[in-house]
């Protein structure tokens, strides 16, 4: 599964630039850049340290997240793209009996992903249109870290994957240009995560989460 994993970026690389190589028509290519806001579902959040485990529940803020894709439309219904997406949520206290009491913390993951999306037109302008489609996320690093006013923050990290869907709607500028807002749902399902230091210790979370996001693109 681990190997799995690993593959999943060379894969991805691998898919886009043959499909560059075999489509080079003209405007079917495009890339945009998105930011938005974030929320992760609240969790349990089940620390071990290997012969013990002990239990918390966490809520977490609506925080930042924001990326990039890059894409090719196949047909005029039709298209496919890579991406690449930074989520960071933040919490508040926690206290473990074993590992300690923090005052706040962060949830975080960088994704790379591939999306299948299916478009289709929005009134009879022609410029707007939307887009459903699901996508399966590499996590290449999921951590969680805890932190305590000014003592050196606690880390546990491991690398995972899930599956999202997108939805939303993109209206062209130009025959270049487009802007665009969407939602995502993505579900990392159970995360067990490590001590990089001592892997006998981790640490399991649910990833669960909702973005909302705007962005602008060109085609080339």
């Amino acid at each position: 599964m681990n190997c799995l994993k690993s593959l999943m970026p060379v894969a991805l690389l691998g898919l886009l630039s043959a499909t560059s190589a075999a489509y080079a028509d003209q405007d079917r290519w495009y890339l945009a850049g998105n930011l938005g806001v974030g929320q992760l579902a609240s969790t349990t959040l089940t620390y071990s340290d290997g012969v013990t485990p002990e239990s918390a529940d966490v809520s977490f803020d609506a925080s930042f997240a924001g990326g990039a894709t890059i894409g090719y439309k196949i047909s005029n219904r039709f298209s496919i793209e890579g991406e690449l997406m930074y989520r960071r949520n933040e919490f508040g206290g926690v206290q473990f009996a074993s590992l300690g009491s923090f005052s706040e913390g962060d949830f975080a993951s960088l994704g790379i992903g591939i999306n299948a999306l299916y478009r289709f037109s929005i009134g009879t302008s022609g410029k707007l249109s939307g887009y459903i489609g699901p996508g399966y996320v590499y996590l290449q690093e999921i951590d969680i870290d805890f932190d305590n006013n000014n003592q050196p923050e606690i880390s546990f990290e491991t690398d995972d994957g899930g599956f999202q869907l997108k939805f939303g709607g993109r209206y062209d500028f130009s025959d270049r240009w487009f802007a665009e807002a969407g939602a995502t749902y993505f579900d990392g399902g159970d995360v067990r995560m490590e001590l990089p230091s001592d892997t006998s210790q981790s640490l399991s979370a649910g990833y669960e989460h909702w973005t909302l996001s705007v962005g602008a693109g060109l085609r080339f």
